[in-house]
């Protein structure tokens, strides 16, 4: 029979295949134990086609709300007309008398499924014809090591003590800088959150990136994840920040010893950098990466180009909001700072919209991950220093960004103009406008002197005489 081939036969050697069974069995003729087992197990914990398809159709059918038996599960797994895979889920019901002991059949189950990727990983170390080769299957072994941590679970009253302690410590709380001190005092960045950094096309986001990560690196281990530029084209612009040496000096190679003198001074400074090419990996190959290497915190340039996991005929936005999910997750099991640069969807070039968080565009997955969301742009055509001002100065779209705070969870959301010094690949915040704040305080003095006029009058009309001390010019 053809099921054969994709149902094991049951050998006293196989308790993991039975326990499998055992679990299926479970499923579907106890609903009430789904969500622990849903909680420990995926599909690739089981072995064979068969038994993947039936555990994905039971967990379908139960996120959707709808009623978990085996005559649903053989509709939902499209075995309704297949007699072979129909006798393979009665075998099931009739081998599984009582569902008491599915925790333990679970636990079976995840333990033989671990030890099948480690021995596969084992063997891939084995083989490695390269040291590369090598670290990748090292890296799926750490990996697969640490998928089975347990959940850090507390009571309300050992979060209440915590909560008191921390207040009470004296010690203030630390949060992660991005270099920006206006952007810092309306942050609260730790580990384990995610930021997400939306950025127009050629607006500089992977220089502010590089920025960003040259920052932390002082402090923290990072890891700098680039899909699409190379390690040259990277340098490049790092130097020029961080050294304040001509781009265009470096790019054509005419550097002044000057340029040397500053270069030896500044990268003397210990930093805690990688760059890594990641063209072409997924989510999992990336987190995994960053996992092994033990990262504090990762930039990932940029995420719409990192390949999904997704089943195949999902639409895009199904894919991205795949990584954004697998992302979002290591970020919180890991507390590993995970900063995702995004391309925002193009806009007129004289349009007069401010961009918002709608323009992450492809999924709105990325969004709701979030715990921050930063967005760099052009200034919008007849945009000000203060928006919605006519009185400040206008922006100047070749070297003026908008720096919008445009989701925080913790904090309030802000619009920072930035100044982009694109011969040394640097932003700095415009901290203000010359202009506006002189023609506010020549204003100001106006209106004062009309107000002293006016009450000058109002006096000599009541018949009081003005004495003008000798020497003073009137008003």
């Amino acid at each position: 029979m053809a099921l054969m081939s994709q149902v094991p036969a049951q050998t006293p050697d196989a308790l993991g295949l039975s326990a499998e069974d055992a679990v299926l069995g479970s499923m579907l003729i106890d609903a009430g134990v789904i969500p622990g087992i849903l909680s420990q197990l995926d599909g690739q914990d089981f072995t064979g086609p068969a038994r993947q398809t039936l555990f994905g159709a039971i967990r379908e059918l139960f996120r959707a709300g709808q009623p978990v038996d085996a005559i649903t599960a053989v509709d939902r797994a499209g075995w309704s007309q297949d007699a072979e895979h129909r006798a393979f889920v009665a075998e099931l019901l009739a081998t599984t008398p009582t569902s008491a002991n599915a925790a333990e059949y679970a636990r079976i189950v995840k333990e033989q499924s671990t030890l099948r990727r480690l021995r596969l990983a084992a063997a891939d170390v084995i083989s490695a014809g390269t040291v590369d080769d090598c670290r990748e299957a090292v890296t799926t072994l750490t990996e697969t090591l640490g998928a089975g941590e347990s959940l850090d679970a507390r009571d309300l009253q050992q979060l209440l003590t915590e909560f008191g302690e921390r207040q009470t410590s004296g010690k203030p709380r630390e949060y992660i800088s991005l270099g920006f001190r206006e952007v810092d005092e309306n942050i609260f960045l730790e580990q384990g959150d995610v930021l997400m950094l939306g950025g127009d096309p050629s607006s500089g986001k992977t220089a502010l990136a590089i920025q960003i990560a040259w920052h932390i690196s002082r402090t923290k281990r990072v890891g700098f994840y680039s899909l699409e530029t190379r390690h040259e084209k990277l340098t490049d612009r790092l130097v020029a920040m961080s050294c304040d040496i001509s781009f265009d000096a470096i790019k054509k190679g005419k550097m002044t010893a000057s340029d040397w003198e500053r270069f030896a001074r500044e990268t003397a400074e210990p930093h805690s950098l990688q760059v890594l090419r990641a063209s072409g990996l997924t989510a999992d190959q990336i987190t995994s990466s960053a996992k092994a290497r033990g990262y504090d915190v990762i930039l990932i340039d940029y995420g719409q180009l990192i390949v999904p996991n997704a089943a195949k005929g999902a639409t895009r936005a199904e894919e991205m909001a795949g990584v954004s999910r697998a992302l979002h997750t290591f970020a919180q099991t890991s507390g590993t700072l995970v900063i995702v640069l995004l391309q925002l969807t193009r806009q007129e070039r004289d349009s007069k919209r401010e961009r918002d968080m709608f323009d992450l565009g492809e999924s709105s997955q990325w969004e709701k991950d979030a715990d921050l969301v930063l967005l760099l742009y052009r200034p919008p055509k007849g945009a000000r220093f203060i928006d919605g001002d006519a009185d400040s100065e206008e922006l100047d779209p070749n070297t003026a960004r908008i720096l919008r705070i445009a989701k925080q969870k913790e904090g309030k959301r802000v619009r920072l103009p930035l100044y982009f010094d694109g011969d040394h690949q640097r932003f700095s915040v415009m901290a203000t406008d010359g202009k506006h704040v002189m023609r506010k305080l020549v204003n100001a003095g106006k209106a004062a002197r009309d107000r002293n006029r006016a009450e000058a009058q109002k006096l000599r009309e009541q018949g009081f005489r003005e004495i003008k001390p000798e020497g003073d010019e009137p008003f």
